[in-house]
């Protein structure tokens, strides 16, 4: 089976940085062209509401585009549920994502009334999935922390699903196959990313230039898993041969798992 992959817009950081007139909206189109059919829409790229919101939708669904919908933002706030969520689902709705990421943020420990008020979000919006992801906070996303609250939601019935960000591992210093081992029956949904140490930090890379093995790791989950390239891409002259040499190396990658 071949993976279905995704092309988050994060892929867009350095042209929408030198067009800063380019939307989302403006790029569709070109993506499709690069042989993808699903696309992640990034809500901080969005520069006119749900407006704009709509008419992504729009013109997705004339392209035959899949969208899901990307938040930077938390999903608890101080140890309670972010009084904003439903806005969220609402704007993922107008969109016609069939999901909905936010990172998980500070929770102590999952509340059973906590539970309950989330259910109630989801249940309002029964045809989007929660999911939650690995960001750069090691307090927050490390993967023993993440696998505590997949726990808390699994035994409150609360459906959430996990984005799991291969670089963003690296990033807090955590081996990523040890991550995989904690989260594995959790994950939905893996962005695709390598990071590099440097001499001030860690930068984000593509898939072959970071310290990861991305190949090695993409093995361990099985090939019915949604995975979305999510890094800058390059600039206007180089990005769509970017994309369409990024989507086919992971191809090559799938195909060599299944031999």
């Amino acid at each position: 089976m071949s993976r279905r992959i995704v092309l988050n817009t994060l892929a867009y950081k350095q042209v929408f940085s030198q067009y800063p007139t380019l939307t989302q909206l403006d790029v569709l189109q070109e993506i499709k062209a690069a042989g993808y059919q699903d696309v992640e829409i990034r809500r901080e790229y969005v520069k006119a509401g749900e407006e704009e919101i709509k008419r992504i939708a729009v013109t997705a669904e004339e392209q035959n585009l899949n969208l899901y919908y990307s938040v930077p933002d938390e999903l608890f706030k101080d140890s309670e549920l972010n009084p904003v969520l439903e806005t969220y689902f609402k704007e993922a709705a107008l969109l016609n994502s069939s999901q909905v990421k936010l990172n998980l943020g500070k929770l102590h420990t999952f509340l059973p009334e906590q539970a309950q008020q989330l259910i109630q979000v989801i249940n309002t919006y029964p045809a989007i999935r929660l999911l939650i992801e690995n960001d750069q906070n090691q307090e927050k996303s490390n993967s023993p922390r993440l696998k505590t609250f997949m726990e808390q939601a699994k035994e409150l019935n609360v459906p959430i699903g996990l984005t799991f960000d291969i670089g963003n591992f690296h990033v807090i210093q955590e081996d990523v196959f040890e991550s995989v081992n904690n989260l594995l029956p959790y994950v939905a949904y893996v962005h695709i990313k390598n990071a590099k140490k440097t001499e001030t930090g860690y930068e984000s890379t593509d898939i072959a230039s970071g310290d990861i093995n991305i190949e090695s790791i993409l093995k361990l989950f099985p090939p019915t898993i949604l995975c979305g390239i999510e890094y800058s891409c390059g600039g206007k002259e180089e990005i769509q041969k970017k994309m369409e040499y990024e989507r086919n190396l992971i191809l090559e990658m799938a195909a060599q798992e299944s031999l």
